[in-house]
């Protein structure tokens, strides 16, 4: 019987290495879709160059602290995602791709979990991109 996952246990049950390919994997398939990667491509530049080297490591650490691992983030993901004429289709295609990946890259407890983990920000993220820039 395996132990049911918790913030704590799991990024000790994912693990650093195959957090990072999970998110890189992720990206890769934003960068090719033909909805998220206009977005994407207009805040970051070409994948996996330009501004994206920065944002993967934010990513990460964004991801180890929600999953109870190391981590030194204190960015603001909601304001981030403010003015880049975000809509409820980008983050249902979001939701949609991170589903696809994680169920692919990790084992049904964890890869449930992070989907659980990013439906939640989903409702915050979204609030924040639809506000205007000058709204906080």
């Amino acid at each position: 019987m395996t132990a049911p996952v918790t913030a704590g246990r799991l990024f000790d049950q994912i693990g650093e290495i195959t957090l990072r390919r999970v998110l890189w994997l992720f990206y890769e398939r934003v960068m090719q879709d033909e909805l998220l990667a206009p977005v994407f491509r207009a805040k970051l530049g070409t994948f996996p160059k330009d501004g994206w080297p920065v944002h993967m490591t934010r990513l990460e650490g964004f991801w180890r602290a929600t999953t109870g691992g190391p981590s030194t983030y204190r960015g603001q993901p909601g304001p981030a995602h403010q003015g880049h004429g975000l809509e409820a289709q980008h983050f249902e295609r979001w939701l949609a791709l991170w589903d696809k990946t994680l169920r692919e890259q990790l084992d049904p407890p964890e890869a449930e979990a992070l989907l659980k983990m990013a439906s939640r920000m989903r409702v915050n993220l979204e609030r924040f991109a639809t506000l205007p820039l000058d709204k906080p």
